[in-house]
């Protein structure tokens, strides 16, 4: 098993969302002196999967855009889950477009694995993606 695909795995398991599911998961430290500790620990992990962070779009109906991605993306991707919005993993980079409950938006979130220079690629393809959708 290839590094994209144990990654993959290791996100399945634990329906990871990338830096901020690991910050869920990681144990408080011990003490006040030991803060710089979860300070290294949080800049290796924002090196490890640069993201884009959350960006809001409004869209009345957001599931059309949903299976025009899902198609788009489909064959590329190593994996794809539907069940909260759209999550595509692929096995440099990765997406989510999650809907808003509150308001008719998505919110899409782009990471890449240990490559900056790609994150903000990819980021803008996806949005160039959704743009044309929503123009037509």
């Amino acid at each position: 098993m290839n590094i994209a695909h144990y990654s993959a795995e290791i996100e399945r398991e634990v329906d990871n969302l990338g830096m901020m599911s690991w910050l869920s998961r990681h144990q408080p430290l011990p003490s006040a002196n030991e803060t710089w500790l979860g300070t290294i620990l949080l800049v290796e992990r924002i090196g490890v999967f640069p993201a884009s962070g959350d960006i809001r779009r409004p869209m009345r109906d957001p599931y059309p855009l949903l299976a025009h991605l899902k198609t788009l993306y489909g064959e590329q991707a190593l994996e794809m889950d539907d069940r909260d919005g759209l999550k595509v993993i692929f096995s440099d980079w990765r997406f989510r477009v999650r809907i808003c409950c509150n308001d008719p938006a998505i919110i899409i979130n782009v990471e890449t694995r240990c490559d900056a220079r790609l994150m903000p690629q990819k980021l803008t393809e996806l949005l160039d993606q959704v743009d044309a959708y929503t123009r037509n």
